[in-house]
């Protein structure tokens, strides 16, 4: 009897199972022609949206950028324009200092960055290969910075040790006092400073020409030894072919910041040092800021172009299916 029951039910249940079948059917109708055609439409205007918006946010980039790079260089150029007086003694050379490390963080910054870039094209964002190109150039200028303010502490000067004070005359003779003079002990100072600047800058720089030298071969094993993409192949041979170019630019620095006695500039005394001192902080603190806003700007253009990139492709799809399924005009008619 159950069993009779359940056959039954099974039975009275089938018409209403065909019912619904029906029903999915009827709403799954396929899109006609006409709704195709507009969505192709809708979807360039979309695209056009996006593509402008995209546009200001570029030009938002490079503004930024201009503005940071002005700021940065009109600092070094004001930096590098000083030095200590006997007043100021090492202040000047102390702030100095504290740019050049400021400059070293950035470098570290602008970096990172890349890597972040470099592998997007590695992984075939190939409209972000000449991103690579700024990082770099941004990367250079810091390093050119950095040689500039190093070199802007003044070296040895041939200075007179001592100077008088005048003198006496005691029991027929005459007696010369004399000290060590001011402009001896700033030259000390001066140079001392400027000795190990020159040698931290120098060490720094050769550190990057032995990374870049490193990454030669690394480059060269790659590409000779290991199966890769097609957009890694193009990555890896783009850079390989821009490493010289920048290790002869850090050579010629190097030679500059062993050899050269460039420095001097106008000595200032300790109260505008320290109002120089001030500037600097504020500055540094502004330059962090944009350069972290200049890494969210790029972040997000970085996302709009890929959307586009989308947005794009879905629409040369749907020009594709109405270029095979648009009805053909019978002959004649």
């Amino acid at each position: 009897m159950t069993r009779t029951l359940l056959i039954g039910g099974l039975a009275a249940m089938a018409p209403l199972c065909g019912l619904k079948a029906q029903d999915k059917a009827a709403t799954e109708e396929p899109m006609d022609i006409q709704a195709r055609v507009d969505s192709v439409a809708n979807l360039e205007t979309h695209v056009k949206q996006r593509q402008q918006r995209l546009a200001e946010w570029g030009r938002d980039i490079v503004e930024l950028d201009a503005r940071i790079e002005k700021r940065v260089e009109e600092l070094v150029t004001m930096l590098a324009g000083v030095r200590d007086s006997k007043d100021s003694r090492s202040k000047v050379t102390q702030i100095k200092k504290e740019a050049i490390q400021g400059l070293k963080t950035g470098i570290q910054a602008y970096v990172q960055k890349r890597k972040e870039v470099r592998e997007l094209v590695r992984t075939g964002d190939t409209a972000a290969i000449a991103d690579l190109d700024k990082f770099d150039e941004r990367i250079i200028r810091r390093v050119d910075q950095i040689a500039e303010l190093t070199k802007s502490i003044p070296t040895h000067q041939d200075v007179e040790k001592y100077e008088s004070e005048g003198g006496s005359y005691w029991n027929g003779y005459y007696y010369e006092n004399s000290r060590i003079s001011d402009d001896w002990k700033q030259n000390r100072r001066d140079s001392t400073a400027s000795n190990q600047q020159r040698k931290d800058t120098a060490e720094a720089l050769r550190e990057v020409i032995a990374r870049l030298d490193q990454r030669r071969r690394s480059l060269k094993d790659l590409l000779a030894n290991r199966k890769v993409t097609e957009a890694a192949k193009q990555l890896y041979t783009r850079e390989l072919g821009k490493i010289d170019a920048y290790e002869d630019h850090l050579q010629e620095q190097l030679r500059d910041v062993t050899v050269s006695t460039v420095g001097g500039g106008q000595a200032i005394g300790s109260g505008q040092a320290h109002d120089i001192e001030a500037l600097i902080e504020d500055a540094r603190r502004d330059l962090r800021e944009d350069v972290a806003r200049l890494f969210r700007s790029y972040d997000q253009f970085v996302r709009g172009r890929a959307y586009v990139e989308q947005l794009k492709a879905d629409l040369s799809a749907r020009k594709e299916w109405i270029e095979k399924n648009m009805p053909k005009e019978t002959p004649g008619r």
